[in-house]
């Protein structure tokens, strides 16, 4: 999903996206988010780094560097979480137990999942953003993962628990291994 794509998405959408799926996973599928539930969202473990997440993002896209870094080093403190204010993250992002993740991506899609301990970065200290990894949309990124570099991976990707993935896949493979080989995967219906 390109940035242009989330242009149109004010944050308060992208909140209300983000908690839909946290809706949808515990137990309340089609609930509806109100106002007072975006407020809420900051109260609750598994939406709180998401959420401050979409603050900093909103604040760097507003050029607001200095309030983007404030907010990531937050969220760093409160929950073990290290995401860059400058990685475009597509709707309905959903993150079950966050501690300890690091996401230094050029961009992820929309409907994404990550799991705790996982790390989305360069090859090398301080690269240029576009060095970074890009992820497709409704991808599953399973505990302890860490997909470093310049590459890309598709849509519909999964990539299980503790796997290394250093060069770029295409759509629908599960990534397993060290380094990560694919398999083909067939595709459930969604679930959202």
């Amino acid at each position: 999903m390109a940035e242009a794509e989330l242009g149109p998405l004010s944050l308060g959408a992208l909140l209300a996206s983000d908690l839909e799926r946290y809706f949808h996973y515990y137990g309340q599928p089609g609930r509806r988010v109100r106002r007072r539930d975006l407020w809420r969202n900051f109260l609750i473990p598994r939406c709180a780094p998401v959420g401050l997440y979409r603050l900093a993002h909103a604040a760097q896209r507003r050029r607001n560097t200095g309030l983007a870094k404030l907010l990531t080093w937050i969220n760093f403190y409160l929950h073990g979480v290290e995401i860059s204010a400058a990685c475009a993250i597509g709707p309905h992002f959903f993150m079950p137990h966050a501690s300890g993740t690091v996401i230094g991506a050029n961009r992820i899609g929309a409907y994404a999942v990550i799991y705790h301990q996982v790390t989305l970065g360069a090859k090398e200290i301080e690269p240029a953003h576009d060095q970074r990894p890009t992820v497709g949309d409704r991808a599953f990124i399973a505990s302890g993962a860490k997909i470093i570099g310049h590459i890309s991976l598709g849509n519909d990707v999964v990539v299980g628990a503790n796997a290394v993935v250093t060069r770029s896949f295409g759509d629908s493979v599960t990534l397993t291994g060290i380094p990560a080989t694919a398999s083909p995967r067939q595709l459930a219906e969604p679930d959202c």
